[in-house]
């Protein structure tokens, strides 16, 4: 009877238990899932047997697999085998795809080592887009609340991609401008901060689903039908079409070399109807295509393009063609990230922090893309407007240090205001030197009078270069950049004046032109000025000439560098001011044509004669005049 009674005692308590475990069961799986516990064993196919064995007869032992695969991993990279490590890799990832530092050896490797493994630009750069997209896709999707994971995905973007360690980074940029322009147009260029944000807003705030934009646009059919009619499909093949064959009908380049074609892969048919029913291709073009941009950045590139518009209203006019506009992108993801963390030492935020005010400085110094497609030109051009999203950037930081939460440094403790004291007085330096050439002479008295405050913090507000003027501190700075002796007047103004031409004609831009001038000019004055107002004199030691005709001698030297790229001087004569054409055609006219023809290029299109002083000007210059009004200073 006892032994009856304790049977049935422990079957009832065992009923219970399996009771209790059933419903708490459920549960612990969802927690398994939101703290990123639960590993899959897909994606073992391929695998070889020793390693597939291991898999499935370790179970929940595979953490020791994944230990012994992360030393030999390890142990290969040292010894420069880095396909094979990269092999491995990829099993622990598949192992253990909660492992934060394999997906960063792994994205480092693609993207730094194995692109080193090749000369040939187009593999190189498949290898830091593997790299990129490893992270962007399955990375980060993998592990959200790993901080780290989008500093090493922004790090890319800015060192390998924006900087210029490796050789081929201007081929990188260049294909990132065109993927980016292809799929977004140009949203940025002649646009203040506010029409820019308010371009990509039209993206923002796009429906999300197909169903969703018929129903709130009904008319929308009608495109989708002209699509239909002509093979096309609402996806991202036909927006990039459409994007390059925007891209190739304004190109400069296009129109010296005689390119009139259109672009590979153009579908004439839905182009001609286009042009034809004006109010359908609107709707296509206003409606669809937003939404279809909406879907590539979210599906295939991972980014939210609510936070993409929040990036720009908060950092300026972002130029996703640009490296360091991703990079501020996903710093800003792991800077917001780390801030939830319970464990936030173990997250370098202050090297976050510094990352993204790195790339804010690099936009003021090369924030305005200018891409061109028949020759993959890119150019990177002084944005000065990034300079007050950049002082609002630090000011936030100084604060955050401030604050009770601290801001991390992981194993250096807390980020003290002197850790970011550099790259402050750096980016001073910068601004003050921009805002003055680009002529907000207000501007560069504050940075200045700020600079100088920092610099005496610091200990060292009495070297000369900041204890005289404005203007002998730009002098002393921009012979620096251009490498030429203060001392030497000539040889300044003459470098001066070139990079008026080649940095404002050269790229276009009419008002770069005329700042970088109207500086040299100003020094000039200033240094011959007699005491009588309206009046000059010029030494006779000094022997220099009048200053226009010092233009004149510096635009004929640049027109005549064998250095420099005809394509490049073709497009200086195209923006150059028919008075200065004028005035240096007959000697260069030879020359010009010469090297026109040994470069394949029509004369008569790359350096057209200058019109008479009676005669207006034509094509060139009337596209000239429209765009230097739409030039890319900021207008608010």
């Amino acid at each position: 009877m006892t032994d009856r009674i304790t049977i049935t005692s422990a079957a009832i308590v065992m009923l219970v238990c399996l009771a209790g475990a059933a419903a708490v069961a459920g549960v612990v799986q969802r927690q398994r899932h939101d703290l990123h516990l639960v590993v899959s064993t897909e994606g073992t196919e391929g695998m070889p047997p020793h390693v597939a064995i291991v898999t499935a007869a370790l179970g929940t032992f595979r953490g020791l697999a994944v230990d012994l695969l992360w030393a030999r991993a390890e142990h290969l990279q040292d010894q420069g085998e880095f396909f094979e490590a990269q092999t491995l890799s990829q099993w622990i990832t598949t192992l253990q795809p909660r492992f934060q530092r394999v997906w960063a050896f792994q994205a480092w490797n693609l993207a730094y080592n194995l692109t080193a493994a090749t000369q040939v630009p187009a593999e190189r750069w498949g290898w830091v887009n593997r790299g990129i997209d490893l992270l962007r896709s399955r990375g980060i999707p993998l592990n959200p609340r790993a901080a780290n994971l989008y500093f090493e995905l922004a790090w890319i973007y800015q060192n390998k991609i924006g900087r210029v360690g490796d050789k081929e980074h201007w081929y990188y940029k260049a294909r990132l401008a065109a993927e980016m322009q292809e799929l977004l147009g140009d949203l940025t260029s002649g646009k203040t901060t506010n029409q820019a944000i308010e371009r990509f807003r039209r993206i923002s705030d796009a429906p999300a689903t197909l169903d969703e934009l018929e129903r709130k646009t009904p008319d929308v059919r009608r495109a989708l039908d002209m699509l239909a009619a002509h093979d096309a499909k609402p996806d991202e093949q036909m927006v990039r079409m459409l994007g390059r064959v925007l891209m190739f009908t304004n190109s400069l380049d296009a129109q010296l070399l005689s390119k009139t074609s259109l672009p590979p892969g153009t579908n004439r048919g839905l182009l001609d109807a286009m042009r034809t029913d004006k109010e359908t291709a609107t709707l296509l073009v206003e409606h669809l295509v937003p939404h279809l941009q909406k879907r590539v950045l979210e599906d295939r590139y991972r980014m939210n393009v609510a936070e993409m518009l929040r990036a720009m209203e908060r950092y300026g006019p972002l130029d996703w063609r640009h490296p360091d506009a991703h990079g501020v992108y996903w710093s800003e993801q792991g800077v917001t990230v780390s801030r939830t963390l319970t464990r936030r030492e173990d997250v370098n935020e202050l090297l976050l922090i510094r990352s993204r005010l790195l790339m804010l400085m690099e936009l003021m110094r090369s924030g305005r893309v200018e891409f061109d497609a028949a020759t993959e030109r890119v150019d990177l051009i002084p944005d000065p407007r990034f300079a007050k999203f950049y002082e609002q950037a630090i000011q936030e930081a100084f604060e955050l240090i401030a604050s009770d939460a601290g801001v991390s440094a992981a194993g250096f403790g807390d980020a003290e205001e002197n850790d970011l004291f550099d790259a402050y007085e750096k980016f001073l330096n910068l601004a003050t030197i921009f805002s003055y050439l680009y002529g907000d002479q207000a501007e560069a008295e504050r940075y200045f009078i700020t600079l100088r405050d920092l610099v005496t913090r610091r200990g060292y507000g009495d070297e000369p270069v900041y204890a005289d003027t404005l203007e002998n501190f730009v002098a002393i700075r921009f012979s620096g950049t251009v490498q030429v002796n203060l001392a030497d007047l000539r040889q300044f103004l003459d470098a001066m004046i070139q990079r008026a031409i080649v940095e404002g004609l050269g790229k276009g831009d009419l008002k770069v032109f005329s700042r970088y001038i109207g500086v040299a000019h100003s020094v000039y004055d200033r240094r011959f000025a007699s005491s009588r107002p309206g009046e000059k004199f010029v030494l006779e030691e000094a022997k220099l000439l009048e200053f226009p005709k010092l233009v004149e001698n510096s635009f004929e030297n640049v027109m005549k560098q064998n250095g420099l790229p005809v394509l490049t001087r073709a497009r200086i004569w195209a923006w150059a001011p028919d008075k200065l054409r004028r005035t240096a055609y007959e000697s260069l006219a030879e020359t010009l044509r010469t090297e026109a023809e040994a470069a394949g290029l029509d004369p008569q299109r790359a350096f057209p004669p200058p019109p008479d002083d009676a005669q207006p000007a034509e094509g060139r210059n009337s596209t000239a005049a429209a765009n230097a009004d739409e030039a890319p200073g900021e207008q608010e």
